[in-house]
């Protein structure tokens, strides 16, 4: 990325277009420019590709990272202005309008602050107290939360999961996500995990498609696939039934994840590989609160 205190990409070669872009470029001030600057290094950092899926699931990132809408709107904004310097289009299409909208609509009133993370031993007892209830909402969602936390899951990967994703024996489950069009990863989910899966879609009747659906208030099985919006919904609610505390969201089990991998010793490479993330940047963030005595040094210095 050509930083936006230098002149546009492309100068010199198009003396009218260059008129054009000197002109564009002289319509900023220089508050705005350094506010340019900021969050096209946060978007080039987080490895989502330029394009309006790769905009639309970095919009969800930031929500579920607990930043606020004005964040997201100069993203799209910066990401814009630097599309129409190098003459291109602008990678913020429709996707990636529609999810500005939802951000702005549940943003509202929620609150600021960093993202609480839910970890292992929380997770844990949030999927218990849900089997507790003995029906099938609680099956599904201890499921939701089991997979959540252990593959370290975006709620668009939990939404993308089909029952055929899911390795009984292997304990893997494949890792896709609508939005971002990648491929998919395997990911390694534990004996607990697998059996909380297979005791939903046992209790379901359910052999194939979406492995997460929805549910009648009676509780009966609906078809389709369940939302981005319902499964944060679960999150929330698990997680609030075990006590966890703190502003929580759909992205919590994946920030409880990165750090429980943390407090247990991982590696910042073993972190990043876990969560598939293409740049340190976000488990670092993550993790940056970690007691000075539960650092590096502490520990492979001092065994503490």
């Amino acid at each position: 990325m050509n930083e936006l205190s230098e002149r546009p990409q492309g100068m010199g070669t198009d003396p009218a277009g260059d008129a054009a872009r000197e002109r564009a470029w002289a319509s900023v001030s220089g508050s705005t420019r350094r506010s340019y600057e900021a969050a096209l290094r946060r978007f080039d950092r987080s490895g989502h590709p330029e394009t309006d899926a790769g905009v639309a699931a970095y919009l969800g990132d930031l929500f579920g990272e607990g930043y606020t809408v004005a964040v997201a709107a100069m993203a799209v904004a910066a990401l814009r202005f630097r599309a129409g310097l190098e003459e291109r289009d602008s990678p913020a299409g429709p996707e990636a309008e529609r999810a500005l909208e939802t951000f702005q609509r549940l943003d509202t009133g929620r609150g600021y602050g960093r993202v609480a993370g839910i970890s292992w031993e929380e997770a844990d007892r949030a999927c218990e107290l849900a089997e507790r209830a003995g029906d099938l909402a609680g099956l599904r969602d201890a499921a939701i939360v089991a997979v959540g936390s252990d593959a370290l899951l975006r709620v668009s990967e939990i939404e993308a999961l089909d029952v055929g994703d899911v390795d009984f024996t292997e304990q893997t489950v494949l890792v896709r996500d609508f939005k971002a069009s990648e491929e998919g990863a395997l990911q390694f989910v534990g004996e607990p995990t697998v059996r909380r899966v297979s005791a939903w879609l046992g209790a379901a009747g359910l052999e194939e498609g979406p492995l997460f659906r929805p549910l009648y208030k009676s509780g009966r099985l609906r078809e389709g696939r369940l939302t981005e919006r319902s499964i944060r919904r679960i999150i929330i609610r698990r997680a609030r039934d075990a006590g966890v505390q703190g502003r929580i969201s759909g992205n919590s089990l994946r920030v409880g994840g990165a750090q429980s991998l943390a407090a247990a010793g991982a590696s910042l490479v073993e972190m990043q590989s876990a969560g598939r993330w293409r740049s340190p940047v976000m488990p670092v963030r993550y993790t940056q609160e970690k007691p000075a005595g539960e650092g590096a040094v502490a520990r492979l210095r001092y065994g503490r």
